[in-house]
């Protein structure tokens, strides 16, 4: 493991409290209504050699860009990376570059960066805009140290830059901004920490202007997601007591989840996910909340599943945006070909 001087920090901040609205079981089949995406268009951005991943999409300048991740197909001698690729129109996409390297440097980060995109508008009809804190954009990473395929432990690092379209701009920070032995860390998050995504809440529920969702792992392997809260969208502290989604406790071989990603729609903040149960088939579905702190758990179809050959492994890692009335669902498809690429969904 990587060795850091133990900093000194605050318990975490516990929830706010205040009475819990749920949301109801009519709002939930209006929500999926408007997020399904039932028509799948197979495969966007796919490579022979590497595997594609966790493909994050905003909107800049009226041009649509794409973080992704890539590990070798050997993945003992490899890590994560993060790329860019650019599109007109959400569905054909050219490479632009490496923006996030591994390096030699022994650094907590330089085996593995995978990096994703944060602070959009989270509006459901906000067409993913990307959006400018402190005259920077940011970049959130999953970070570590050693190679092979997710090897723990993983850290959360973050990254900023002027440009967030110039592969050669970013400058990641030196240190990481929330580590899974620190003294705060929350019961099963104490082995390693995932994909985050990072947003400013509008009507600021939590009290912060900035939250930060993430899953995250702990000594049974399990995952769950937690939160994260700033005033600044660089200093991060732990928000809660606990997990905010967990479907593994109260459940024998309950179904780990992660890459959580919040759209809003009125007052209901919905999260995006996928799930996987006993390690079978992933897939993506959603739950939603009011105060990000209580949520309802959509029992319904998933919003993207497992369905022909070039996905009969896993259909999950979600990420939505919509544009001009459509709704575009990207995800990872895994099969027995031994393939892994960004595939997409979209909706009628």
């Amino acid at each position: 493991m990587f060795q850091f001087q133990q900093e000194e920090k605050e318990k975490m901040i516990p929830f706010k409290q205040g009475r819990c609205l749920r949301v109801t079981a009519n709002e939930m089949k209006e929500i999926y209504e408007k997020i399904k995406t039932p028509k799948k268009l197979g495969p966007v951005l796919k490579w022979e050699n590497d595997f594609t991943d966790s493909a994050t999409v905003f909107q800049k300048d009226g041009v649509f860009y794409m973080y992704f991740i890539s590990i070798s197909k050997d993945v003992s001698v490899s890590g994560y990376e993060t790329h860019l690729a650019r599109s007109e129109d959400l569905i054909h996409w050219t490479y632009v570059g490496k923006i996030l390297k591994r390096n030699e440097l022994d650094r907590w980060d330089s085996k593995q960066c995978a990096g994703y995109a944060s602070f959009l508008d989270i509006a459901y009809e906000g067409g993913g805009r990307l959006e400018q804190l402190n005259g920077n954009y940011y970049i959130p990473y999953l970070a570590g140290n050693s190679d092979g395929y997710e090897p723990d432990p993983l850290y959360m690092g973050l990254a900023k830059t002027k440009d967030p379209v110039d592969p050669a701009s970013f400058e990641r920070f030196l240190k990481p901004i929330l580590r899974p032995e620190d003294v705060d860390a929350r019961h099963y998050e104490g082995k390693t920490l995932y994909k985050s995504f990072m947003f400013q809440d509008p009507l600021n529920t939590t009290g912060y202007p900035y939250v930060n969702v993430y899953n995250a792992k702990g000594e049974d392997n399990g995952e769950r997601i937690y939160l994260a809260v700033s005033e600044d969208g660089e200093h991060w502290e732990r928000y809660g007591e606990h997990a905010v989604l967990d479907l593994i406790s109260n459940e024998p071989g309950g179904t780990s989840i992660g890459d959580p990603q919040i759209i809003l729609i009125g007052d209901i903040y919905v999260m995006l996910y996928y799930g996987s149960r006993n390690c079978g088939a992933a897939y993506d579905s959603f739950a939603c909340s009011r105060d990000l702190r209580g949520w309802t758990v959509w029992e319904g179809e998933p919003l993207v599943k497992s369905e022909y050959p070039f996905e009969n492994g896993h259909a999950h890692k979600p990420w939505f945006i919509r544009y001009n009335g459509k709704n575009y669902h990207f995800y990872c498809a895994v099969n027995d070909q031994n393939e892994r690429f960004i595939a997409l969904a979209v909706s009628e």
